[in-house]
């Protein structure tokens, strides 16, 4: 755990500096400099590249995280060719889906084109888009394998990011004048991305350059088809699950784009729950993967129970932020984002339940028992779709917030239930609901607490209070030993 907890630090800070680059993005240049129908496309253009980059993957991304033990044990790195065939695959994937990609363009005119023209216009750029986004992916796969998940993380959630806002100050500017230049650019940044990776992965020389097939791919080729084939399919509904409320409401609300927009700036501030996540799994995928290739679930144990406390007690932590803040960002976007408030709530709800049940996801990819997260997967896709695609109907936007988290309560139900009964493993102690208790105890306090009428100075104060006296609280009733250490370290160091 202490390999998870040092990566992951370096990891959060590029994470979060990465979200500070992305709440100027979100929060003030796209709404200040672009029309909401133009913020949205670029939210939607990147959550269609994100569904057909997957296809793309053909399902080599577990299967690189799941054998590579296997290569590295028993292979000399000069044979060892998962590198090799992986990368051919998603290469060979790529040029299919562009011969079949002008067979696309007639349903999205069908489903988009009259409240969302737009994207119609530019529906030619979700190819280099995407594809930008598998390479990139899979790159980003065995720089985890080889440890470099810090360099992957510094690149995907801070450099891409650094780069998006650069592009936006040269149309603010009019270095770029022109929507269609911009959106061509914004279309191809990710393979600024992958030059840089490949030569991170190429310095590493862990991997080599071999086309002959080895004894482990041989021997394990029947099992790498079956597993990665049925997580090819879960991935893929696991993308469309995260991506069909803004493509619904493109497609089914009556503001279109414009709506789209609105929804994105409330998961975008919500999204920052996902930092810890983001950077804990990279880490602890691989040392999750090896305790399955040894049978160690004491480990798996300690790992899920540890890794659950932590996401939970830190994702209470920013909700309490953005909630206390929410009005603060509506004052500032204007009464068009009024709604932003309540969507906050719900879909924090549904973050807090998410991360609350840990790495649940990994522990049943890298298992025997990875057909469960298939299944539990293809379930949450059409529970997903059909809730958001009925209550967007009938509520807008505030119906897509209630339909995802209702599929998320089920679909983590399922999930905690599957792996209880079939590992005899939980995430949850005593501590998680001491930790539920002191965030509500605090959000409470400051949630009453007010002075002047400065609603900035009062908000100023009133997250200082919750923040202050949750992690005080947290640190000294040691609920996390992970976080307490965490603390001690830095306390050292200061003092």
């Amino acid at each position: 755990m202490a390999t998870i907890r040092k990566q992951s630090i370096y990891s959060s800070v590029y994470i979060y500096a990465g979200f500070v680059f992305g709440a100027v993005n979100v929060l003030f240049f796209f709404p200040k400099y672009f029309t909401p129908e133009q913020f949205g496309l670029t939210r939607i253009l990147m959550d269609i590249a994100l569904i057909f980059s997957t296809l793309c993957t053909a399902g080599m991304i577990p299967i690189a995280f799941k054998f590579s033990p296997f290569y590295r044990h028993h292979l000399d790195r000069s044979k060892n060719d998962l590198f090799t065939f992986t990368f051919l695959i998603v290469i060979a994937a790529c040029i299919l889906f562009y011969f079949a990609l002008p067979y696309l363009h007639p349903i999205i005119i069908k489903k988009f084109g009259y409240r969302s023209p737009l994207l119609v216009d530019y529906f030619e750029w979700i190819y280099p888009m995407a594809i930008g986004v598998v390479i990139f992916s899979l790159l980003e796969a065995y720089a985890w394998v080889v440890s470099k998940n810090v360099a992957s993380n510094f690149l995907r959630e801070f450099f891409y990011r650094v780069l998006v806002t650069l592009l936006i100050l040269f149309w603010t500017f009019k270095v770029i004048d022109s929507f269609d230049v911009f959106i061509g650019a914004y279309s191809l940044l990710y393979f600024l991305l992958i030059l840089i990776m490949g030569w991170i992965i190429y310095r590493s020389k862990y991997f080599s350059i071999t086309f002959k097939r080895s004894v482990i791919t041989k021997k394990y080729a029947p099992m790498m088809i079956k597993f990665g084939s049925a997580y090819f399919l879960s991935a893929l509904l696991n993308i469309l699950a995260k991506t069909n409320d803004t493509l619904i409401i493109a497609s089914q609300s009556s503001g279109g784009l414009k709506d789209a927009a609105i929804f994105t700036i409330a998961t975008y501030l919500i999204t920052l729950m996902d930092v810890p996540q983001r950077s804990m799994v990279s880490s602890a995928t691989v040392q999750i993967s090896e305790a399955w290739r040894r049978k160690d679930l004491a480990k798996l144990d300690r790992l899920y129970k540890k890794t659950a406390l932590t996401l939970l007690i830190t994702a209470l932590a920013i909700m309490g932020i953005i909630l206390i803040n929410a009005q603060l960002a509506v004052k500032y976007l204007g009464e068009i984002y009024s709604g932003l408030p309540l969507l906050m709530i719900i879909l924090g709800t549904g973050k807090l339940i998410e991360l609350g049940t840990g790495m649940n996801a990994q522990i049943l990819q890298l298992s025997k028992h990875w057909r469960v997260d298939l299944f539990t997967n293809m379930l949450f896709v059409l529970i997903s779709i059909v809730f958001n695609y009925f209550l967007t109907k009938q509520l807008g936007i505030i119906g897509t917030a209630i339909g995802s988290v209702l599929a998320i309560i089920l679909f983590n139900l399922i999930r905690f239930i599957y792996i209880k009964r079939l590992l005899k493993l939980q995430p949850f102690t005593k501590q998680n609901a001491f930790a539920l208790l002191i965030a509500l105890t605090w959000g409470t306090i400051s949630y009453f607490f007010d002075i002047g009428d400065n609603i900035i100075i009062s908000h100023l104060l009133k997250t200082i209070i919750f923040v202050l006296g949750f992690s005080i609280t947290i640190i000294k009733m040691n609920i996390s030993e992970d976080i307490t250490d965490l603390f001690l370290q830095l306390k050292g160091k200061i003092f």
